[in-house]
């Protein structure tokens, strides 16, 4: 089982000034990498400081006021790998995001 707890290490502030946000991440082995994780990021077109609360709102339908929005998405990002573990296969980010919510961590 990968340890979560130590593989996410993102840089947002780095990231977000370069216009680029991370959406999702993959476990399982690639030929591309032999990474552990797959982070998937995309190219933000709009205001840097509102796509993460923006993304939150899109998959869980509410506003996100905690400043520490980041934290929150780190988070997520473990809560999904944790389930794909589990499960044995991948979860979407958004089945991922929503049984976080729903378990009461947001």
């Amino acid at each position: 089982m990968t340890n979560v707890q130590n593989d996410i290490q993102v840089n947002f502030d780095g990231l977000l000034k370069l216009g680029y946000g991370i959406i999702d991440v993959r476990y399982r082995d690639y030929e591309v990498s032999n990474e552990n994780l797959k982070y998937i990021i995309t190219k933000i077109d709009g205001d840097r400081d509102d796509f993460y609360p923006e993304m939150l709102k899109y998959y869980i339908g509410r506003d996100v006021k905690d400043k520490n929005v980041y934290e929150i998405w780190i988070e997520i990002l473990k809560h999904k790998i944790q389930m794909s573990n589990t499960l044995g296969r991948d979860v979407s980010i958004k089945v991922a995001t929503i049984d976080y919510v729903e378990n009461g961590h947001l």
